[in-house]
């Protein structure tokens, strides 16, 4: 049937079909050669040298201008000003648009003062603990008032370990003496030795302060700060922020300061003695810093075991494991790390 049709379709030739479709009848035939393989490999053209114009600026001389733009007296001042100022003073650097130029290649059109201010460079904490009163971690959270702009302050000191809260303190402002207070009771409460334990915290300004700087100097405790801007270089603390402010009974705003005491001390207890820890093996936090979470452990293996026996076909032949707590916990642990 094909042949039959192929035999009364009328044929045309390549000029009378390309110019029917538009297309150039050299390139059809330049196509159909290149399509059969027929052309021959075209060697690559060899790269082309990209000469600078002979106006170009070379970098140590833009690093000059540069250095220029961004000094005390010039910092401040758009490169108009400075372009006159310096004719003013019989210096030519380069035209005014090519100061915009350098200072878009650094990315200083909008701020020049950090063009010559030296940055340091701060490293992550690494912080192990393998038992409790090791490491503290320690922060400061808002809680609303009763009425707008009002707030109140919790200071709460946490074990990483254990998670346990081991002292808190709620105040009408934030301020290194309250948390000077607060420190210095958790340390003489849970009898902390000189160079046994470090204090974690961010960089705020009660943080910081000499104030708590010199009370932890007295007291043998080491310091540590996080980073700059990096909220999770103080992960046990805003957890446990959370913890607290997404509980059932947490108020839209608390009435007075007695109200947010009272509730906090419910929470205290209730985090402490009655939650079960999902990062220390479901275990009571006041259990594990005190030691007595092994009990807890024997007597939930006993049960385990006695049900396995009973009936093992329901585990299929694997021996059920309590969880227990890990061996350590880590503030920024490190990509490779070996337990010891």
């Amino acid at each position: 049937m094909n042949a039959a049709i192929e035999a009364w379709t009328p044929r045309v030739g390549v000029e009378r079909a390309c110019t029917a479709f538009g297309v150039p009848p050299r390139t059809w035939r330049h196509r159909r050669q290149q399509a059969e393989g027929r052309l021959p490999a075209k060697a690559p053209a060899p790269p082309r040298e990209r000469m600078s114009p002979p106006w170009t600026i070379p970098g140590s001389e833009r690093d000059r201008i540069r250095t220029i733009l961004c000094e005390p007296r010039f910092c401040d001042l758009a490169p108009a000003q400075v372009f006159n100022t310096l004719l003013d003073e019989g210096v030519y650097v380069c035209s005014e648009r090519t100061m915009y130029r350098i200072l878009h290649e650094h990315d200083l059109i909008r701020e020049r003062r950090r063009g010559h201010r030296r940055h340091h460079r701060y490293d992550a904490p690494r912080l192990q603990a393998t038992a409790p009163n090791q490491v503290w971690s320690w922060d400061i959270s808002r809680l609303r008032g009763p009425v707008i702009r009002s707030w109140l302050y919790l200071y709460v000191v946490l074990d990483i370990f254990s998670r346990k809260i081991v002292a808190w303190t709620i105040d009408t402002v934030e301020s290194d003496k309250v948390a000077r207070r607060l420190v210095h009771t958790a340390c003489r409460r849970e009898g902390i030795d000189a160079d046994e334990l470090t204090l974690h915290s961010d960089r705020g300004a009660q943080m910081t302060s000499t104030t708590l700087a010199e009370l932890l100097e007295d007291l043998g405790v080491t310091r540590s700060l996080s980073r700059p801007r990096v909220s999770n270089d103080n992960p046990f603390s805003e957890a446990n922020f959370k913890t607290a402010k997404y509980r059932p009974d947490y108020p839209a705003r608390f009435d007075d300061i007695d109200q947010a005491r009272t509730w906090m001390r419910h929470f205290a207890h209730w985090y402490n003695h009655v939650h079960y820890h999902s990062g220390i093996g479901h275990l009571h936090p006041a259990d594990v810093h005190n030691g007595t979470a092994g009990d807890t452990v024997a007597a939930r293996q006993k049960v385990l075991d006695h049900t396995y026996a009973a009936n093992p076909e329901r585990f299929r032949g694997q021996q059920p494991r309590a969880a227990r707590p890990p061996a350590w916990a880590w503030i920024n642990k490190p990509t490779i790390y070996t337990e010891t």
